[in-house]
């Protein structure tokens, strides 16, 4: 009996040792799905995490697209054609060569430059004539999107047409235009091609060249380089008036200013 409980007793014991072989055979399946899990897991991660890299790249060279794009456009067009009293791509038309310096910055539609312009417009003139000052009038086209139209271009455009007739048609011709100009009414035309045209005729300015110019908006990507000059001369409306670089007060006396300027340079 001594045997047979011993025999006994090594049975379990055998069958124990089967049990463990068995328990660490399953351990190991589990520990190989277990790492199989977690390759499988970290190949997606991998995979998520190169799709966010793909799309942040993209994203960027959008945005470098985009910046690139709007930077060569900045100025607008490189090489406009230039009315004949215009110096420099972006530039004012350029009337006389006097000592003092007088710059403009208009829009043809714009109700305060047209009552600047009835208040100081012929003594400008005058000045221009005399050799008192050196007159630059910049056209600005701001108020075409204000007012849903196209008539700031247009005049814009029209008065570096009559630039190319000379200088005192086109300063008959910038206060004509400002002479007719109509109470502002959004989403309707201030004048028309044939108004523009007529205008000029007023002044003396005739010819196909002179029509043509007006009809196929001739100086059309200068107006736009004009416009795109405005934030860099620091001005934020119109119209605004420099005298010697310096902001002019619009409440202030611009002949008076103007003799006190000359007194400064003699």
């Amino acid at each position: 009996m001594t045997n047979g409980t011993r025999d006994g007793e090594g049975r379990p014991s055998s069958g124990k040792k089967g049990q463990t072989k068995g328990g660490k055979r399953g351990a190991r399946d589990r520990l190989a799905a277990e790492r199989e899990r977690q390759a499988t897991a970290d190949k997606r991660k991998r995979q998520r995490s190169n799709i966010a890299i793909a799309v942040v790249v993209a994203v960027v060279a959008g945005f470098i697209v985009v910046y690139a794009f709007l930077a060569s456009n900045d100025d607008g067009p490189q090489n406009a054609a230039l009315p004949a009293l215009v110096q420099e791509q972006g530039g004012g038309v350029v009337f006389g060569d006097g000592p003092v310096d007088v710059a403009l910055w208009e829009d043809f539609q714009c109700p305060g430059c047209k009552g600047f312009e009835q208040a100081n417009g012929a003594m400008l003139e005058e000045r221009v004539d005399a050799g008192d000052i050196t007159m630059v009038i910049h056209p600005l086209s701001f108020l075409d999107q204000n007012l849903g139209n196209s008539s700031s271009v247009a005049a814009a455009n029209a008065f570096g047409c009559a630039a190319d007739a000379g200088q005192q048609q086109a300063l008959d011709f910038h206060l004509t235009v400002y002479a007719n100009q109509p109470q502002e009414t959004p989403g309707q035309a201030a004048w028309s091609t044939d108004d523009l045209i007529g205008w000029g005729n007023d002044v003396g300015i005739e010819g196909d060249e002179w029509e043509s110019c007006v009809t196929d908006l001739t100086y059309s990507d200068w107006v736009e380089q004009v416009a795109n000059s405005q934030a860099d001369a620091g001005v934020t409306s119109t119209p605004t008036v420099f005298l010697d670089g310096e902001k002019f007060d619009l409440g202030g006396d611009l002949s008076a200013a103007i003799d006190q300027a000359l007194t400064v340079d003699e």
